[in-house]
């Protein structure tokens, strides 16, 4: 009897308390969010590969836009399929990689910034997938993330510099 009394006043304080207990987002508002950071992905990747100072970073940026395109593709495609404005579910996008001045320590903020990002974006997608009831986004979720892990190793490689030094 008391445990349920206290289950009882733990669910009457998620309920009552706003941001307690988060609902799981909308498949719009993944979407959204992921067709945002893909177009964010496909900029950096563009100027990584202008701006690069080795191989590997200008590899990455070519990774970067290949894999953040198909991954966008499939985005979209989930989106006309459940009948979503992407466009209205998506946040405006900035460019903090504009911020990045080539150069010669282009290699190594490049680095950092993406592994910050797919660090998010590992543990958002992650988040997505396990708290989703919608079985499409659950499934492009899942195929999604092992792509976004190993950008994130690449860029851990990057910033470890454990990469090449030539052009």
């Amino acid at each position: 009897m008391k445990n349920n009394t206290l289950r009882t006043l733990g669910l009457c304080a998620t309920l009552l308390l706003p941001g307690v207990a988060l609902a799981a987002p909308s498949t719009a508002e993944v979407l959204g969010k992921l067709h945002r950071s893909n177009q964010h992905e496909v900029e950096a990747g563009k100027q990584a590969e202008k701006n690069g100072n080795t191989k590997a970073v200008k590899d990455f940026g070519k990774m970067l836009v290949k894999d953040h395109t198909d991954a966008d593709k499939k985005v979209t495609a989930l989106a006309k399929k459940e009948k979503i404005d992407l466009t209205a579910n998506t946040p405006p996008m900035t460019n903090e990689m504009a911020t990045i001045p080539a150069g010669p320590d282009y290699d190594s903020k490049f680095g950092q910034a993406m592994l910050e990002d797919h660090k998010k974006d590992v543990a958002d997608v992650k988040e997505a997938r396990d708290t989703t009831d919608d079985a499409q986004l659950k499934k492009l979720l899942t195929g999604i993330l092992p792509v976004l892990e190993k950008h994130q190793e690449a860029a851990q490689k990057i910033v470890d510099g454990k990469t090449t030094a030539q052009k």
